[in-house]
């Protein structure tokens, strides 16, 4: 008799591992099929680089229990440089900026007293309602998830400092064009604003360890299909040919690869465009006017992201396209470079169903941006199956 098993879970990024920690704490047998743990987590132990996700904030809660701290990005805003344009640029805490300080003084109460606690609940809702329900729980945060960035920049009034400041972070948070984001995400993406901004490291290895205690198993493969059996029960078609049977199955992937194994299972409508980037590991020497700040963050008509100084002579840069570095370096030697062709999932804004059919669930940052909304996607698939179980 084929063996079936109880959840299988498709993908080993921060939806993934969250899904699959939440079973284990419960007890639950599950198997992780994934091609590597981390998904667009990449901390690389040979060249000691983050070449995906560098960075999180305070308030995160389930992924701190995945990642360990890395330290502070910055000692303090006047460390990092602004890039309005292509000639000019100013410290992050400068004249430049204080001169519209009620705008920013408007601005940081708006976060703290307003919307990182509004925030916290709605993500303590979608650990056990799906997002399109918990939007409707929370009438604040659904307005700003179908408001435009740029409409909430208006309303608030505060395009000055939105230009010289905190659309620069948005960008360098994203890679996206500030017009094409949700005034949901840009909030999000410029909590490290408000709150305190911490590198971070994560460790490939022991997390796979940790993901086989119990009843966990963990199997290096991809997933080409998914579909369901007459009994109700689905069939998983690996690339290396092994096929598998769950009662159970999260697709914890990418919303584009999740379109494409579930689709003879359940058609799904349109899913949010994908910002692209690439992550380099430079060593040199930055030119002159870039060697004075540790981190440096760009307007989003200049197509770099940000760099970050790690040590004497080598630095980290994200563009969102291939550059010229001797636009930026008077010499340079890329030592490592990964392109992300779908990185962060930004637009347009529209919700998408968790629940794709009877004990099949979609977990990923697919509604909303960053690690710890993928976190908190993940461990909704795994209550939802846990409530099935019971």
């Amino acid at each position: 008799m084929k063996n079936i098993h109880e959840t299988i879970i498709v993908g080993g990024g921060a939806a993934g591992m969250n899904c699959a920690l939440k079973l284990q704490e419960a007890g639950r047998p599950y198997t992780l099929i994934t091609d590597r743990i981390g998904g667009r987590i990449m901390d690389r132990k040979d060249v000691n680089m983050n070449f995906g996700a560098v960075f999180y904030f305070a308030n995160y809660k389930h992924m701190k229990k995945i990642i360990s701290d890395g330290g502070k990005v910055l000692p303090s805003l006047r460390a990092g440089c602004c890039h309005p344009n292509e000639t000019t640029q100013y410290s992050a805490l400068s004249m430049r900026t204080l001169r519209h300080g009620f705008q920013l003084l408007k601005f940081f109460l708006f976060m703290r007293m307003k919307f990182v606690p509004k925030y916290e609940n709605y993500k303590n809702d979608c650990e056990n309602m799906q997002v399109k329900d918990a939007l409707k729980r929370n009438p604040f945060i659904e307005e700003l998830f179908y408001m435009t960035a740029d409409h909430f920049i208006r309303k608030m009034k505060i395009q000055q400092i939105a230009d010289d400041l905190i659309s620069q972070f948005a960008h360098g948070c994203t890679g996206s064009r500030i017009n094409t984001l949700s005034a949901l995400d840009y909030l999000n993406c410029v909590q490290g604003l408000v709150l305190e901004l911490k590198l971070f490291r994560f460790d490939e290895d022991a997390m796979t360890a940790r993901l086989r205690n119990g009843n966990g198993e963990v199997l290096f493969d991809s997933v080409k299909s998914v579909h369901r059996n007459s009994e109700g029960t689905y069939s998983i078609d690996t690339v290396s040919g092994k096929k598998y049977s769950a009662t159970n199955v999260v697709l914890a992937t990418p919303a584009d690869v999740t379109v494409r194994i579930v689709k003879s299972v359940v058609e799904m409508p349109e899913i949010r465009n994908a910002s692209v980037l690439y992550a380099y590991l430079v060593r040199g020497e930055m030119k002159e006017r870039y060697r004075h700040h540790l981190v440096h963050i760009f307007a989003d008509t200049i197509p770099i992201i940000f760099t970050r100084k790690r040590s004497a002579g080598e630095y980290e840069v994200f563009t969102e396209k291939e550059i010229d570095m001797g636009k930026y370096f008077d010499e340079y030697a890329i030592v490592e470079k990964i392109y992300w062709p779908k990185a962060l999932f930004t637009n347009p804004n529209i919700v998408l169903n968790q629940n794709l059919a009877e004990n099949l669930y979609m977990a990923g940052d697919h509604n909303g941006l960053g690690m710890e909304p993928a976190a908190v996607s993940g461990i909704y698939a795994a209550n939802q199956i846990l409530k099935s179980i019971k």
